[in-house]
């Protein structure tokens, strides 16, 4: 099982990424946090005493209090981090985020903001996911 979670603290931006993720198949009902902090409590909670979930996170890096790179510092301490497939979807265009963000294990890919279809349907061929949209 593949869970979708979007941290922003754009709800603007929330509600688009719900839309489109939801459109393209890649979620029925994704899960939003604005805050990263109260994301990485759910994420990390999720485990206890039950079956290893995979989430898809789609990650914005300025936020208030926590942001991206914070929370990607936990995911990446974390045991269960091969199960933690980050997108990160910002609004910077800075090539050093990009280049940060690829030094991170969890991060599959970087996207520019708004999400778009194309985006939706690169997201599904990443290869440590894929095999969650294959049809039957």
């Amino acid at each position: 099982m593949l869970e979708v979670i979007i941290v922003d603290d754009d709800q603007i931006v929330v509600f688009i990424q719900k839309k489109m993720v939801t459109n393209h198949e890649i979620a029925i009902n994704p899960i939003s946090f604005h805050d990263a902090a109260a994301a990485l409590d759910y994420i990390i909670g999720e485990k206890q005493g039950k079956q290893r979930k995979n989430f898809l996170i789609l990650l914005d890096i300025n936020m208030p209090n926590m942001n991206g790179w914070d929370f990607l510092d936990c995911l990446e301490n974390h045991e269960e981090k091969s199960n933690y497939h980050v997108i990160m979807v910002t609004s910077s265009i800075d090539n050093k985020d990009k280049k940060k963000a690829k030094k991170y294990s969890t991060v599959r890919s970087f996207i520019e903001k708004p999400i778009s279809t194309s985006d939706c349907e690169k997201i599904k061929e990443i290869s440590e996911i894929s095999h969650f949209f294959e049809r039957v």
